[in-house]
């Protein structure tokens, strides 16, 4: 403590603040402190007999009251304060909270306990998301730049949503082979008309920041403008592919599945009855007793809006909880017959005593389950383009029983096919001998061959031809030890080690197109990131901090070597299912 310009310092054992001088806190140690031990008397009261002239006495006694001391020293230089305040921005920054609180009495407090020299000279709100945060951006910018720098066949991961304000954002990632995607730049573009040129310019800005020569594709929604965006940039750049989001490719034919007359009635009625079970107190309590005597492990979930993957988890939900819901309405029939409206309430008790409805609701749930799990494997950031038109075959053979279901998972994969879809698929070397293939792709694939490579490498492009038709019959010819080897293969070890030697003309767009991947899950992700940050009462935020904001917590997020926790998105789902649930419940 400093007062009037005298130190002191507060004993460790007995909290007893005591002037800072070799012989007071001497004579503390040995006489005063109650709590001093045998061991610490004795040392003090050797040193009541040392004579102070001696510098090195002096440093060494200094260093045995610090271990005894908490010293009140009012001196910090900047280097450390510097750190300290890097540290802090930091927590910050990675936690998502508000920057007003560093201005709190109780953060205050609890900075004063730890180093009352550092307390006097926080950082406040203002420079938080001004001076040390353009520092903090500048440093894990640096870090990402050298990262991918490092790295080819990079992919421009691209989404666009609207912010609290009302601004319309485009955010876009950047995955590097075998790395996690990166959080590269946001740009409003609220304003701007979103035709396909304005589009193409902005992804063309991106990708010449970095240079296009290190990109081999882009993936973005399936969206009409994004699509006559692509023509536009791959004319420019002819090496770089463009490709939908095949996890939205794929939720298309969960939407058609769920818009049949049948399903959509089956749909309607389950949530009424779990929008009943939820909006009523009592109900939800006695539903809740019967579901824990059952060991059955989820709730019942409400399906949200265009997240057709939701459908399956809802409805699944629901199934699981047949028998408990058939016991409620049994033992509990006097008191749930009398909850208002009666109507609905005579309603969901039908529905939950008939068979016919839970035979409908089994047949709903078997004819979304496949295809939702298949939406989950193509949201992994490492799902690679070649398994698109493999697991739509897989879907259109699971409707084998039901042609019109085929025929709109059909269309949803002509939507979502361009070439470089077919061609990473056939150039795995079992599907190019085994691979099933709906009516004439397999020659279209081939065809379209040599427009990719005289797209890709034209000087190559008959000589690639050649190559890939010889590489199909290879592949469908080979010895069967061999072919038990070969066919174990990913597409990548196979072109790296075998295919590149075999076929090299073929391995120039075999090798780019095994780095492509087939989803853009990864900015989608970024908008529960934006959404934390930029929230209703955050909404003074400029665009520009909030890009540097979510900028750090991502990338800090990907790159940091100990902490490798997502916080924001964890807290994001809770705060997103039980907003999802609200507004349902009042649908």
């Amino acid at each position: 403590n400093i007062d009037q310009g005298r130190r002191s310092g507060t004993c460790k054992s007995c909290q007893k603040i005591v002037p800072w001088s070799r012989d007071r806190v001497a004579a503390h140690k040995r006489a005063t402190c109650p709590y001093a031990t045998a061991e610490e008397k004795k040392y003090f009261a050797k040193r009541k007999h040392e004579s102070s002239s001696s510098s090195s006495s002096n440093n060494q006694q200094q260093i045995d009251l610090s271990e005894s001391f908490i010293q009140n020293d009012n001196t910090i230089n900047d280097e450390t304060k510097n750190d300290i305040d890097m540290k802090l921005a930091n927590f910050f920054y990675r936690s998502g909270i508000s920057f007003r609180l560093i201005e709190s009495a109780a953060f205050k407090d609890f900075v004063e306990a730890l180093n009352p020299t550092y307390a006097a000279l926080l950082p406040n709100a203002k420079s938080l998301s001004g001076s040390l945060l353009d520092k903090q951006y500048t440093k894990c910018l640096t870090s990402m730049n050298d990262i991918l720098d490092s790295h080819n066949n990079l992919t421009l991961i691209t989404d666009g949503w609207t912010n609290v304000r009302g601004d319309h954002i485009v955010n876009y990632c950047i995955k590097s082979p075998n790395e996690k995607p990166l959080f590269y730049t946001s740009v409003n573009t609220s304003g701007t008309v979103q035709n396909a040129s304005a589009v193409a310019s902005s992804i063309i800005e991106v990708l010449e920041s970095l240079g296009p020569e290190k990109f081999n594709s882009i993936i973005s929604d399936n969206a009409p403008v994004m699509k006559a965006a692509w023509k536009i940039v791959e004319e420019k750049f002819p090496h770089i592919s463009a490709n939908g989001c095949s996890a939205h490719g794929v939720n298309l034919p969960v939407k058609d599945i769920l818009s049949t007359p049948e399903a959509s009635k089956t749909i309607k009625e389950a949530e009424k009855i779990i929008k009943f079970v939820r909006n009523h107190h009592i109900v939800k309590a006695k539903f809740d007793e019967r579901r824990s005597a059952a060991n059955i492990p989820h709730s019942l979930s409400m399906p949200v809006p265009t997240r057709w993957f939701s459908y399956f988890t809802s409805m699944s939900s629901l199934q699981n909880s047949k028998y408990a819901l058939i016991k409620l309405a049994d033992e509990e029939y006097d008191l749930l017959k009398e909850i208002q409206p009666k109507t609905t309430s005579a309603a969901v008790l039908n529905l939950i005593k008939s068979n016919v409805f839970w035979d409908r609701l089994i047949k709903v749930v078997k004819n979304i389950e496949f295809p939702s799990n298949i939406i989950g494997k193509l949201e992994n950031d490492e799902a690679s383009l070649s398994v698109v038109y493999e697991y739509f075959g897989k879907l259109y053979k699971f409707f084998e029983d039901d042609e019109n279901i085929q025929k709109k998972v059909k269309a949803r994969l002509d939507f979502l096919r361009t070439p470089s879809v077919g061609l990473s698929y056939i150039l795995k070397p079992k599907n190019a001998a085994e691979g099933f293939y709906l009516g004439e792709d397999k020659t279209d694939f081939i065809a379209e061959a040599l427009d990719f490579a005289e797209k890709m490498n034209p000087d190559f492009a008959f000589i690639i031809q050649d190559e890939l038709i010889n590489f199909l019959g290879d592949m469908a010819s080979l010895p069967e030890k061999r072919k038990e080897l070969i066919f174990k293969m990913t597409a990548k070890n196979y072109w790296n080690i075998i295919g590149h030697e075999k076929y090299p003309a073929l391995s120039r767009i075999a090798k780019p197109l095994n780095e492509m991947i087939s989803s853009s899950s990864a900015a989608e992700r970024t908008w529960s990131t934006f959404s934390f940050i930029h929230s209703r009462l955050r909404n003074r935020l400029t665009n520009e901090r909030v890009k540097k904001l979510v900028f750090l917590y991502t990338n800090s997020v990907l790159m940091d070597e100990k902490d490798k926790n997502d916080y924001i998105l964890e807290e994001g789902a809770v705060l997103n299912e039980v907003e999802c649930d609200e507004i349902n419940e009042s649908m």
